[in-house]
């Protein structure tokens, strides 16, 4: 979508690329986002409706590989967020338990360990 919404998107989003700092800053023009913010994903959706209504694979592959083709720009730009991005996030699910008249909430640590003993504790 990043792609599409740049190429496309007349204007409305722009990104600013510091190779020196290493920073990337995503500048979006409110005024645009419901005019050609949403009118160019739209075309997008359509055209991906459009291939997958009419059975379009050949057509479809090569303009969804071009959309997601990670080169040249983007490329430095990915190293660029996966130095700066911080640990995976893990969702654990809390516990409710209900012993007699009692309500008892359980948190988990945010690892996998935590994960597991959630859903074994919670008898899924």
């Amino acid at each position: 979508m990043l792609k599409h919404l740049l190429t496309d998107g007349d204007g409305f989003m722009t990104i600013e690329y510091n190779s020196h700092g290493q920073e990337l800053i995503v500048r979006v023009d409110r005024s645009k986002i419901n005019t050609y913010g949403k009118s160019a994903l739209g075309r997008m959706l359509f055209r991906l409706h459009m291939y997958l209504c009419t059975a379009d694979v050949q057509a479809c592959r090569t303009y969804y590989e071009k959309l997601s083709r990670v080169d040249g720009q983007y490329l430095e730009w990915r190293k660029i967020v996966l130095v700066k991005s911080g640990p995976k996030w893990v969702f654990v699910q809390a516990n409710t338990f209900l012993a007699g008249d009692e309500i008892t909430f359980k948190e988990y640590k945010p690892t996998m360990e935590g994960v597991i003993q959630s859903w074994m504790e919670g008898a899924v």
